[in-house]
C-alpha cells in the first residue's frame, strides 16, 4: 500500500525533497481525504464545505419519506431526528 502525501508547499519538486514512510516514497498529491475531512494543497475549504453538503442533503433525502413527510410524527420529533443526523453530518469534526 502506497502512502500519500498533500503536496503543501510549491518548492518541495523545485529542492526535490521526498518523503517516505517505512522504505517507501510517498506521492505527492493535490488533494485527499483524511478521517472524513477532504484536505488540499491550497488549504481551501470549498470542496469540503461542498462534500458535507452534499453528503448531509443526501441523509436528509434518504429520511424525508420516513420522518419528515410522515403525518405521523411529531414536528419534535422530526426536529429531533433532523438535528440528530443532517445537522451533525453536516458539522462533523467541526470545532467552535
Amino acid at each position: 500500500m502506497s502512502a500519500i502525501i498533500a503536496h503543501y508547499v510549491d518548492s518541495f519538486s523545485t529542492f526535490g525533497l521526498t518523503f517516505s514512510a517505512s522504505g517507501d516514497i510517498l506521492n505527492v498529491v493535490l488533494k485527499f481525504t483524511y478521517l472524513d475531512c477532504m484536505l488540499t494543497s491550497s488549504s481551501d475549504i470549498t470542496d469540503e464545505i461542498k462534500q458535507r453538503i452534499k453528503i448531509a442533503s443526501a441523509a436528509f433525502g434518504r429520511l424525508s419519506k420516513r420522518i419528515f413527510f410522515n403525518h405521523n410524527l411529531t414536528v419534535f420529533t422530526k426536529v429531533a431526528v433532523y438535528k440528530a443526523v443532517c445537522v451533525s453530518t453536516l458539522l462533523h469534526g467541526c470545532e467552535g
